[in-house]
């Protein structure tokens, strides 16, 4: 698929979700930027331009990637490890995502993604109303626990 396709694809979804692409749109192509509430939800659209051992399978044929990411929290100072295997376990039971934690910036953010060419447009609604599910139930449900803060959207 080419990158050009694929991001025609994203804002087509987007104009059918009552988004104007424009208003969406970061600097970057291929970057949109949305709020639902206090969640940031970041939708990305990019061409791989080297291969590595996680998408060799896929490279050759379609280079492109699709992705959304929900950053809902910073990993927590108290029971890291415990919040971090209790996420993996999470893990197994979500539909469309995965946990992650970016150790650099300290955040754990909920993210989608898959090769473009297998990107379907009525699929993007779901999978973003899935995540910011999942990110608001796993907020809510663990935050007294690890003591859990939001991520401020100004700090990304």
């Amino acid at each position: 698929m080419e990158l050009s396709a694929l991001t025609a694809l994203v804002e087509g979804a987007l104009i059918k979700m009552g988004i104007a692409p424009a208003d969406a749109r970061n600097e970057e192509q291929g970057q949109w930027f949305l709020m639902n509430e206090e969640m940031p939800i970041y939708i990305d659209a990019w061409q791989e331009t080297e291969s590595t051992p996680w998408n060799y399978f896929k490279f050759k044929s379609d280079a492109t990637v699709f992705q959304i990411t929900i950053p809902f929290c910073y990993g927590p100072t108290v029971k890291r490890n415990e919040f971090l295997e209790e996420l993996l376990v999470v893990n197994l039971n979500l539909h469309y995502g995965k946990f992650s934690y970016n150790s650099t910036e300290n955040v754990v953010a909920l993210v989608y993604r898959k090769p473009g060419s297998s990107l379907l447009a009525n699929e993007i609604p779901d999978v973003i109303d899935a995540l910011s599910y999942y990110t608001e139930m796993a907020y809510h449900v663990l935050k007294d626990e690890f003591n859990l803060k939001r991520v401020n959207v100004q700090e990304i």
